[in-house]
């Protein structure tokens, strides 16, 4: 079967509300973290805090993305109340604080949209795993590898323009700081407008979502280094959905063999001094 039942077309999720649960909640955390900023909170919890804020606050966007908006009056009173929260932490900050709630703003609304309208595109359950497959050996690469885009942000080498690429948020205790880049945002939403449009249950992938930023807390605090965010997540929110998402092995053998063939020619290519 191509599409579960009960499930509606995804347009008519569009309505002039359904952003503004993401505006909301990236408002509200980001004024929390801010304020919190302000208190003697220690870099750990601080960090803590501030990567669990942003999880939630992706997760919250994406779905409000793919769910029938609310009502006017809801939405402007909880974009007001989160944006009345930034507003007064930062008169508290300096002037980079207001950059990243801005762009990070930006990318959040961008990213999720595009997540959420590809996703919807999905034309059977079976290809979830061969995807995240193939997004997370991609991530793999980019924070992983030298080269990587999301490893030069994160120790500060890429040019200024990649920066808008990342959702950098007050980390209590430490400062402004990356936390998770444009590709984990995007994903997040293609899985949730996937699920929507095939009929799955949206509440197993937001608690996969859960399970994945955990674990991925986990490994950060355990390594301390760098990891990327989207492998965790793909991973677990695809074992969310259980036997729902089983993919053919055939499917899975491509995908392999897709990310296998792009590192392999990474290396390659590194080795030989071409890049």
């Amino acid at each position: 079967m191509r599409r579960m039942s009960g499930a509606g077309p995804a347009r008519d999720a569009w309505g002039p509300a359904a952003p503004w649960v993401g505006v909301a909640a990236w408002a509200g955390a980001f004024g929390l973290l801010l304020a919190l900023a302000r208190t003697s909170l220690d870099a750990l919890p601080g960090f803590v805090l501030a990567f669990a804020a942003t999880g939630a606050v992706v997760v919250a966007a994406a779905a409000g993305r793919a769910l029938r908006p609310p009502r006017p009056s809801v939405a402007v009173a909880a974009v007001g109340l989160g944006a009345l929260a930034s507003y007064a932490a930062a008169t508290w900050v300096r002037p980079e604080a207001l950059a990243a709630l801005v762009a990070g703003l930006g990318l959040l609304l961008a990213g999720t949209w595009a997540g959420v309208t590809l996703g919807g595109r999905v034309g059977h359950a079976r290809y979830i795993w061969p995807l995240v497959i193939v997004a997370a050996g991609a991530d793999l690469w980019s924070v992983l590898a030298p080269e990587g885009i999301t490893r030069q942000i994160v120790e500060g080498h890429a040019p200024v323009a990649l920066n808008m690429l990342v959702l950098a948020v007050p980390v209590p205790g430490v400062g402004v700081k990356p936390l998770l880049g444009v590709g984990d945002v995007t994903f997040v939403g293609f899985l949730v407008g996937a699920v929507r449009a095939l009929g799955l249950p949206m509440a197993r992938l937001c608690l996969g979502f859960a399970v994945g930023f955990g674990l991925c807390l986990l490994g950060l605090l355990t390594l301390g280094l760098p990891l990327p965010a989207l492998p965790f997540l793909g991973v677990a929110g695809a074992a969310g959905l259980g036997a729902l998402v089983r993919p053919q092995w055939r499917e899975l053998a491509l995908a392999l063999g897709v990310v296998a063939g792009v590192l392999a020619i990474g290396m390659i290519v590194r080795g030989t001094g071409v890049l």
